[in-house]
């Protein structure tokens, strides 16, 4: 099955780091940015910005260094 992630079940989450990569960079390319919580996004942020699309990297990189406090 090539597009096995959406059959996910609803209350999926994930639980290897290598999952939260996958996650976060399935979510924010495909423009769904809820649910993700800002530490972890902020954890993986360095190793999958390079795979963002590049107007979304620009937004979360702002995000995270002008709102450090939330």
């Amino acid at each position: 099955m090539l597009n096995w992630d959406y059959d996910l079940p609803k209350n999926w989450k994930p639980k290897t780091d290598e999952e939260w990569v996958w996650f976060l960079v399935r979510k924010i390319n495909h423009n769904d940015l809820t649910g993700i919580p800002r530490k972890i996004l902020a954890k993986f942020f360095p190793e999958i910005k390079k795979v963002l699309d590049p107007g979304k990297k620009v937004i979360l990189e702002y995000f995270l260094n002008k709102y450090k406090w939330i």
